[in-house]
């Protein structure tokens, strides 16, 4: 199953593989996972379409920049946080630290 992508307009944009700070399919069903949302407890917290976060999840739909961000800001109110891929790695997230 190919990534899921962020993707706009521009078509510098659109080549298809992953740039430095937009949200990934990927990432997203992961920091999903480590929440233990589920598609609908994330949409509730966006206040965007289940049928939006499943069809970026599976690939199917293109986001808005502006979704990409709303999702990505309510996993990081969460206690989410996005690793950037890299040349030995790719995309990821983590929990943050727990603060005392």
């Amino acid at each position: 199953m190919a990534a899921s992508i962020l993707s706009t307009d521009s078509p510098s944009l659109n080549w298809g593989g992953p740039t430095p700070g937009l949200l990934v399919g990927n990432q997203c069903r992961a920091a999903r996972a480590m929440l233990e949302w589920s598609q609908k407890d994330l949409a509730r917290h966006a206040r965007i379409s289940a049928v939006t976060v499943r069809g970026f999840e599976r690939g199917h739909t293109r986001i808005k920049p502006s979704t990409a961000r709303l999702l990505r800001l309510t996993f990081e109110v969460a206690g989410v946080r996005f690793i950037e891929a890299g040349p030995s790695c790719g995309a990821g997230v983590r929990l943050a630290e727990p603060v005392d």
